[in-house]
């Protein structure tokens, strides 16, 4: 239960970095934790690749990566931007706290995203 409000007030400040990446997900895979975060207004989304999805620093496929995402990972938005293109798809996300960028192509939101 203490790591539950402890995960709860990491992602409330938008700074959580878990093993692999930004996580929201609560035990055996409940995303209680990103419920919360998205009550306290922040955006959430479900990482739909079926492989590790690399988070870059720019919104390119050409940019660095800075982490990986894990496939069913729960992540925070904060906005959406045109960038390199992703298997037909422009848009990509930052994410919320850490300042990454990820393909909208493997991610899916769960709310609408402002644009960045």
């Amino acid at each position: 239960m203490v790591k539950n409000a402890a995960a709860v007030s990491a992602l409330v400040a938008g700074a959580v970095l878990g093993a692999g990446g930004w996580t929201a997900a609560g035990p055996a895979g409940v995303p209680t934790a990103a419920r919360t975060a998205a009550m306290a207004g922040h955006t959430q989304g479900v990482v739909v690749s079926k492989v590790a999805l690399k988070v870059r620093s720019k919104p390119t496929v050409y940019s660095d990566v800075v982490a990986l995402l894990r496939p069913q990972q729960y992540v925070l938005l904060n906005c959406v931007k045109r960038g390199g293109w992703v298997q037909g798809n422009p848009e990509w996300y930052r994410l919320q706290g850490a300042g990454g960028w990820v393909s909208a192509r493997y991610v899916h939101n769960l709310q609408p995203v402002r644009a960045c």
